[in-house]
C-alpha cells in the first residue's frame, strides 16, 4: 500500500485518537469500506470530496455521514471525542478517495480536474502536504490514461518486441512401455526376469510360418498403438506451441489497433477542435459566440469544447479555450466576472436551461460544484449559489472561467462513466 493519508494527519499531530492501535485498526476497515463504495460508485464520493478538502466546511452533511460508516466499526468512537470529530471525518473521506482511485481511475481524474479549480482557492493552511499528496497520485493516474488516448503523433507507435513463445520439447518414451508386448509376439517366454508375458505368441522364431503368421498379428497393434501415442504426444506439444504463438500474435497486433485508433481519435479531435476555434460558432446555443455575452460564452464554449475531447486532454487545450473565449468576447474578455455574476445567466436566451446533459447534473448534495449549482437553479426557478467553499465574490477573466467550466464538466462526465471495477469474492456464510 502507497502512503496513507491517515497516518499522515497523525504524524503531523493533526489528528488525535489516542494510543491504542485497535482504533487505527477500526479506522482502516471503515476506509476499506468507503473506497470500496466510491470505486464501485465514485459520484457518491464528490460531495464528501469536496467537504473534506476544506477545513471551514464545518458540520456538512456528506461529513456527519460518515459518522454513521464509522460506527459501524467502531461502535463507542465518540466517547473519545468530544463533539462531531469532523477532522477525523476529513481524514477518513480524504483515504478513501486515496484508495478509490487505485481501483477507479475516473476518480483520479475527476480529483485532478476539481483540485485545479478548488484547491488553489481554499485555505488548506497545515493539510497542504497531505492534499499534495493525494493531488500527486491523482495526477499520475490521470497522466497514465492521457497516454492512452493522447499519444505523442511525432513518435511512431513504440510497441514491445514480441516474444515467441518457447516450443516444449516431445517427452521421451520410456523403452521398456511395450516390452512386454513385443516379447509376448516374439515368443512364449523371455529371458527378463520379473517380466510377466500375457496371452504370449505359443511358437519361437525357428518354428517358421507358424512364428511369422502369429508375430504379424501381434505386433500389428502394438505398432498402430505406438505410433498414436506418439502422434498424440507430438500434436500436444505442437497444438500448445501454436496456440502460444497465436496468442502472442494476437495480443501483439490488438495492441497495435488499440496504439493505432488512439492516434486516429486523437487526429480527429485535434481536427474538430480547430474547426470549432475557427468558425467560433456554438452548437449549444446555435449561434456565433461573438453575439454571446461574456459570461455566456463561457459556458457555451466549456460545453461545446467537451463534447470534441476524451476523457482526459493535454494542458494546452485549456490554452485553446481561453485563446478562443478571447478571440469571441473581445474587449469584454478584459473584464473580470464575479462567482455570481456567472451564474446569473438566462436560460431561455441562452438555451442553457434546455440542454438535457445539463438538467441531469441537478442534485441534493451538501457541496455542489458550478454546473450542478446551475442545474439546481433552473429547476427551482430562482438562484443558487455553488457551495465550493470559496469567495461569491471571487473575480476570473472570462476564459479562466471557461477552464474551470471545462474541468467540472469533465469531471461529472467522468464520474458518470466510471471504469468497471472487480468485486472483492464475499467470505462463504
Amino acid at each position: 500500500m502507497g502512503t496513507s493519508l491517515l497516518q499522515e494527519f497523525l504524524s503531523s499531530r493533526l489528528l488525535d485518537i489516542g494510543a491504542e492501535d485497535s482504533r487505527l485498526e477500526k479506522l482502516e476497515d471503515t476506509c476499506s469500506e468507503l473506497s470500496k463504495t466510491y470505486a464501485t460508485n465514485p459520484e457518491s464520493a464528490l460531495s464528501p470530496l469536496l467537504a473534506a478538502w476544506d477545513p471551514s466546511a464545518g458540520e456538512d452533511p456528506s461529513l456527519l455521514h460518515i459518522g454513521s460508516v464509522l460506527q459501524g466499526h467502531w461502535p463507542t468512537y465518540r466517547g473519545a471525542f468530544t463533539g462531531e470529530p469532523l477532522t477525523l471525518y476529513r481524514a477518513v473521506v480524504l483515504e478513501s478517495v486515496m484508495r478509490a482511485m487505485e481501483l477507479q481511475g475516473v476518480l483520479a481524474v475527476a480529483v485532478n480536474l476539481v483540485a485545479a479549480n478548488l484547491l488553489p482557492q481554499l485555505k488548506v493552511g497545515q493539510e497542504s502536504r497531505i492534499l499534495e499528496i493525494l493531488v500527486g497520485r491523482a495526477d499520475a493516474i490521470t497522466a497514465e490514461r492521457l497516454k492512452q488516448v493522447w499519444p505523442d503523433q511525432n513518435s511512431a507507435t513504440n510497441l514491445a518486441p514480441m516474444a515467441v513463445p518457447p516450443m516444449n520439447s516431445l517427452k521421451k518414451i520410456d523403452e521398456n512401455t511395450w516390452f512386454a508386448q513385443v516379447a509376448a509376439a516374439a515368443g512364449p517366454g523371455t529371458n527378463r526376469s520379473g517380466v510377466t508375458l500375457s496371452n504370449a505368441n505359443p511358437n519361437w522364431p525357428n518354428q517358421g510360418h507358424p512364428w511369422s503368421y502369429e508375430f504379424a498379428e501381434r505386433m500389428t497393434p502394438i505398432l498402430a498403438d505406438m505410433h498414436d501415442r506418439a502422434a498424440a504426444n507430438a500434436l500436444k506439444v505442437a497444438g500448445a506451441a501454436f496456440k502460444s504463438l497465436a496468442d502472442a500474435v494476437t495480443a501483439k497486433l490488438n495492441e497495435f489497433v488499440t496504439a493505432e485508433q488512439a492516434r486516429s481519435n486523437q487526429r480527429e479531435a485535434t481536427g474538430h477542435l480547430l474547426w470549432w476555434r475557427q468558425s467560433l460558432y456554438s452548437e449549444t446555443a446555435e449561434k456565433p459566440y461573438r453575439k454571446l455575452p461574456a459570461a455566456l460564452v463561457a459556458w457555451h464554449m466549456a460545453l461545446d469544447m467537451s463534447d470534441l475531447l476524451p476523457e482526459v486532454y493535454p494542458p494546452a487545450v485549456e490554452s485553446l479555450l481561453f485563446e478562443s473565449v478571447d478571440a469571441a468576447t473581445g474587449a469584454q474578455g478584459d473584464t473580470e466576472l464575479t462567482l455570481g455574476e456567472l451564474l446569473q445567466v438566462n436560460g431561455a436566451t441562452s438555451q442553457l436551461a434546455q440542454l438535457g446533459w445539463l438538467t441531469e447534473q441537478r442534485t441534493t448534495a451538501s457541496r455542489t460544484l458550478l454546473v450542478q449549482a446551475l442545474a439546481n437553479s433552473y429547476a427551482a426557478g430562482s438562484p443558487e449559489a455553488a457551495k465550493l467553499g470559496v469567495d461569491a465574490e471571487l473575480k476570473m477573466l472570462p476564459g479562466d472561467w471557461a477552464i474551470w467550466l471545462l474541468r467540472e464538466i469533465k469531471a461529472l462526465e467522468a464520474l458518470a462513466t466510471p471504469d468497471a471495477v472487480e468485486q472483492p469474492a464475499e467470505a462463504d456464510a
